[in-house]
């Protein structure tokens, strides 16, 4: 049973075992001049597409996925990739260090990764969510998801390995906490699209994330050395983020205010400064 007056109704088959062209074997679909159709209400809006955003391209993902593959190409020619002094001199996100140097690294070590496996599982993580996230909200709002909720995912791993684990020099190196922040940002877009939305649409958007985030923490615990800490803070952030930061025209939002763009522009000025150092202390290390 159905209270929706539009919903398919029963229907008995025609007398030479045909049905209605309009409906499928067994079901018709109301339509005006039926007695029982109800026309929709005109002063509800139709609920917006997903589909109308999916051709934005998604430069600030392909722009970080190309810094990922030269950075994890110049360890692998130069046969470091199992060098941990190497990650640490490029910016690896380590505990005891001065508050300068612990600031460029929770973002430089965003842009590190312990190996092809590791390196090709965040790629694809990175462009499902960052392209998710540029075309539902905006390149300034990937830009900021990645430098904040990158940094807060550094951050949380710090403090939950200074608790734990005091007294013990922590190395960790990754994309996965920026990742998890862009798969927050995308939870709080299904939270906020869900009267926009088309049911079925807004409750696939958050079950596809939720499964996506869900498997990696869940895996996390099957795999020695996953910062788990960093994930859980990644998320939390992006989700925060997420219920802030301004949604497409073509969703039914505003288009990014000034605000939105500088806090944008500081988060790629912020991601280029740690990179710059990072390249340049690799460098002069000799790595």
């Amino acid at each position: 049973m159905t209270d929706d007056p539009r919903a398919p109704i029963p229907t008995e088959p025609s007398p030479g075992g045909s049905t209605p062209a309009s409906g499928s074997e067994d079901e018709a679909w109301l339509e005006p001049g039926d007695p029982d159709y109800v026309p929709p209400d005109p002063d509800e809006p139709p609920p917006v597409e997903l589909g109308r955003v999916g051709d934005v391209l998604p430069w600030g993902t392909v722009l970080v996925l190309l810094t990922w593959g030269l950075v994890f190409f110049w360890f692998a020619l130069r046969h470091e990739t199992d060098l941990t002094q190497a990650y640490v001199a490029w910016g690896a996100n380590v505990n005891g260090r001065p508050a300068a140097e612990t600031a460029w690294r929770l973002v430089a070590s965003t842009f590190l990764h312990a190996g092809i496996a590791h390196a090709a599982m965040n790629a694809v993580s990175l462009l499902l969510f960052g392209a998710s996230v540029e075309s539902v909200f905006s390149r300034w709002a990937f830009w900021i998801a990645y430098a904040a909720g990158g940094a807060c995912a550094s951050l949380g791993s710090l403090a939950w390995h200074a608790w734990r684990d005091a007294g013990t020099t922590h190395v960790s190196v990754g994309g996965s906490g920026a990742i998890f922040a862009l798969g927050g940002v995308m939870l709080a877009s299904a939270l906020r699209l869900r009267s926009k939305l088309a049911v079925g649409r807004a409750r696939a958007l958050a079950a596809g994330s939720l499964f996506l985030l869900t498997q990696s923490l869940v895996a996390g615990f099957s795999h020695l050395g996953t910062d788990n800490a960093a994930h859980a803070a990644g998320l939390g952030s992006g989700f925060v983020l997420g219920l802030f930061l301004p949604i497409t025209e073509r969703l039914g939002g505003r288009a990014p205010g000034w605000p939105a763009r500088i806090a944008g522009s500081l988060a790629v000025a912020v991601v280029l400064a740690a990179l710059g150092i990072a390249v340049a202390a690799g460098l002069r290390a000799g790595y």
